[in-house]
């Protein structure tokens, strides 16, 4: 699906993320425009970011609901404490940004597939053009505010319908919230798709599961296990997505993307899947 590593072609011209967008539903480039040439479906670009999304469904609706309600605020802190229990938050980035940085394959375009409020960003190269995708509005208007330069670089996109033709970026990336996608074999293929062959494709995330050490699971009360995760500030639903969630990951790996290796991050709390 990505062959052997190939050298960027070196630095290019940042484009508004409408240039490089093709329309999802007849595959047309949008050539810039706020319409597709081809079908007419509209993609407009509010507040510097192109809305690329049809209604949520799935495990994709939930997660988008709870990055734009008040559990995400609730939750922050502790998702922070478990940075710092990894050494640091730009230290258990780095575990998986890595894989990125080789010397002589710097990308010179690169897509962040769940960009949140670009946390991330902080820890790459200045000189790299880096374009990003969330389902979640609320942290695409965040990472605005963090970083204005990214204005005009952003989608409210889904990782299953990447809004952009093949081989559009040099690397491509995901860190953090794949566990819970609603298609993780269309997402990886959309991820591999997008990127040119040779590209890095960095897909990285905590385990599933790991509410199984909790007390509940060990005394055989799952009702406190909710509990304990609802006052972390996940909301009913989302804790029920993750109680029954039963997805073999690393058996999606194997399936969908055969030449990609995992590896043991944040003490082993986490994976990280990776193409070269």
């Amino acid at each position: 699906m990505n062959p052997t590593p190939t050298v960027a072609a070196g630095p290019q011209p940042a484009s508004s993320i409408r240039d490089l967008a093709r329309c999802l539903a007849c595959g047309a480039s949008l050539r810039g425009e706020s319409s597709c040439p081809r079908c007419g479906r509209a993609y407009p670009c509010s507040d510097g970011i192109l809305e690329a999304i049809g209604p949520l469904s799935g495990r994709n609706r939930i997660v988008a609901a709870f990055y734009d309600g008040p559990g995400w605020k609730r939750f922050r802190p502790w998702e922070q404490g478990f940075l710092i229990l990894q050494g640091g938050a730009r230290k258990a980035r780095m575990e998986i940004l890595r894989h990125l940085l080789i010397p002589g394959r710097d990308p010179a375009r690169g897509l962040e597939v769940g960009i949140g409020d670009g946390a991330n960003l902080d820890v790459l190269p200045p000189g790299w053009v880096v374009h990003g995708v969330d389902i979640a509005r609320t942290q695409l208007q965040a990472c605005l505010r963090r970083h204005p330069e990214m204005t005009g670089r952003l989608a409210w996109a889904e990782a299953e319908c990447l809004p952009f033709d093949d081989a559009t970026f040099d690397a491509c990336w995901s860190i953090g919230g794949f566990t819970y996608y609603r298609d993780h074999e269309a997402a990886l293929r959309e991820m591999c798709r997008v990127t040119r062959p040779g590209g890095p494709v960095v897909v990285a995330d905590e385990i599933p599961g790991l509410h199984r050490a909790g007390l509940g699971h060990l005394l055989g009360v799952p009702s406190f296990d909710a509990w304990w995760l609802r006052r972390l500030g996940l909301d009913r639903e989302f804790v029920q997505m993750v109680l029954a969630f039963d997805v073999d990951l690393e058996a999606v790996r194997t399936r969908v993307w055969p030449e990609s290796s995992r590896h043991r991050i944040w003490h082993g709390l986490g994976y990280c899947f990776v193409n070269t």
